[in-house]
């Protein structure tokens, strides 16, 4: 892919408009959550570009190794999603650019993303946070660090913060230990 590309996508962070009170905003429009084809984040924010519109695809840097060297590189925090600032009675526009698969919403229509959340989801990214899966009460979990990496098990929240705890069935019963919350992760999507 082109420096031009990589230079459109890496920008789209930099692109969000100001929405702090202290500037007064020209659109009235609410921001919405868009589903994008993943990995197609680029082509979608050149598109809704191209069409007028502001788009926000909050990236971060990341180390990407190959076979033969290990590349910083810009990605998505929400991969396969973004965030668009339109007309919620005009989005033929928005679900027939390129890339653009639908608008997260309810039976009713979409749903739109209050600016606070805005505000303080890019504020998050530009101190460096990046996005993690919500775990669940009852969700299958895996450690993901120190002396039981690997171990899978069921999640069950304590009433302590951010300790939790995991039960792991040996022998067709539980053993229950406490683990802080950043040393797992969903099975599922667990990397």
């Amino acid at each position: 892919m082109g420096e031009a590309c990589l230079n459109e996508f890496s920008g789209a962070a930099g692109t969000f408009p100001d929405l702090s009170s202290a500037s007064p905003r020209k659109s009235h429009f609410a921001w919405y959550v868009l589903k994008i084809r993943t990995g197609g984040e680029r082509t979608a924010v050149a598109a809704l570009r191209n069409r007028g519109f502001v788009p926000y695809c909050p990236t971060q840097k990341k180390s990407r190794r190959y076979s033969d060297r290990i590349k910083v590189v810009d990605e998505a925090v929400f991969p396969g999603y973004l965030f668009c600032e339109f007309d919620a009675q005009r989005k033929l526009p928005i679900i027939s650019s390129p890339g653009v698969e639908y608008i997260l919403g309810a039976a009713g229509g979409p749903i739109a993303v209050p600016e606070e959340e805005l505000i303080n989801i890019r504020r998050m990214v530009d101190a460096g946070a990046s996005a993690v899966p919500s775990l669940l009460r009852g969700q299958r979990v895996r450690v993901t660090g120190g002396p039981l990496e690997g171990v899978e098990g069921t999640l069950v929240r304590n009433d302590t913060g951010n300790s939790l705890v995991v039960s792991i069935e040996l022998l067709n019963q539980g053993a229950c230990l406490h683990i802080d919350e950043s040393n797992i992760c969903p099975v599922e999507p667990c990397q």
